[in-house]
């Protein structure tokens, strides 16, 4: 496998990955009192064992257990923290999915991660996926200023995670940003965003950092968020369109190139000659591979399908040299 330090291009699958039914009902079971945490735990290591073999044959060059065991994209971090509950179930942008937004209850603080965080099972090189500060103080329900709460959010919760995971052995610190685009951003919040994510690198101490931004047009951001202390930026290629991005593009470049909210399986052909495509004209210095947005609202067979045409025009575009 190829990391991004040993390269200029690296495959991945970054967020949450849907669970098998197996999971689903073990986990229901456990609810109602009819089975135990035993048996919770085996369906889960069954899923990312499984999950696992299917990133390895894909050729995958990071590995991710698939946050199988995240609830949403914040809730270990909520129950990890003082001053945080999950409380009100809120939709997730325009899908038919739900979390529970962090409800401030105090002043939030990190104070231990659970233990299935970091200690995933998953072998090295690994990619972790986090909520991006921005993402985080609009999905929190809190009073106040927003854009104050990215730079809390980002100082006393995600920097000591990303501390946590990167001595764990992640290569990769992965961001999801779907706000951004899907909402927009004023003026003055790009500021506190840009403070809040520098202090994110510098607590990732070399490690890459990786802002991916999905659910709308990245377009009309694109220079401020290519001005951005991260070491690339992710924009969905299902939202946004090639020919709209100036080039060459200045920082590293995570092109998701396959659509998470389709549940039609891409062709790869067509994969493939629009990875090139962005390959080509973007000229990225750094180019990872990886899906629009995460996989979680699609079936296992469906996500499965999407993760092997991603190593395939993973390949393909190796082969090009």
């Amino acid at each position: 496998m190829t990391t991004p330090a040993e390269g200029r291009f690296a495959a991945y699958q970054h967020g949450i990955y849907p669970r098998s039914e197996r999971v689903v009902q073990v986990t229901r079971d456990a609810e109602r009192g009819r089975t135990g945490e035993e048996r919770v735990d085996e369906a889960f290591r069954r899923d990312r064992d499984e999950y696992l073999d299917l990133q390895r044959r894909a050729g995958m060059d990071l590995l991710s257990d698939g946050l199988l065991r995240w609830q949403d994209l914040f809730r270990p971090l909520v129950d990890g923290s003082e001053g945080m509950e999950a409380r009100v179930l809120v939709r997730w942008f325009d899908n038919n999915s739900f979390f529970r937004a962090p409800d401030l209850i105090g002043d939030p603080r990190l104070v231990d991660l659970p233990a299935w965080v970091t200690e995933d099972g998953v072998p090295e090189p690994r990619v972790a996926t986090l909520p991006s500060p921005y993402l985080f103080s609009r999905a929190a329900r809190a009073k106040g200023d927003p854009d104050r709460l990215i730079e809390v959010l980002a100082r006393n919760v995600l920097v000591p995670a990303v501390g946590d995971l990167v001595r764990a052995g992640n290569v990769l610190i992965h961001l999801e940003e779907p706000w951004l685009a899907f909402s927009g951003i004023d003026d003055r919040s790009w500021a506190p965003l840009e403070a809040a994510l520098g202090a994110i690198r510098d607590a990732a101490g070399g490690v890459p950092v990786v802002l991916h931004v999905y659910y709308g047009d990245a377009a009309p951001h694109a220079a401020r968020l290519t001005g951005l202390p991260v070491d690339a930026v992710g924009i969905d290629f299902a939202e946004t369109d090639v020919d709209d991005l100036a080039a060459p593009w200045p920082t590293g470049l995570v092109a998701g190139c396959l659509d998470g909210r389709r549940s039609v399986i891409e062709r790869i052909d067509e994969v493939v000659a629009l990875a090139r495509r962005v390959r080509d004209r973007l000229e990225p210095p750094t180019l990872y591979l990886t899906s629009g947005s995460d996989l979680e609202l699609l079936g296992p067979e469906v996500a499965a399908g999407k993760v092997e045409v991603l190593g395939e025009t993973a390949r393909r575009l190796r082969e090009d040299g």
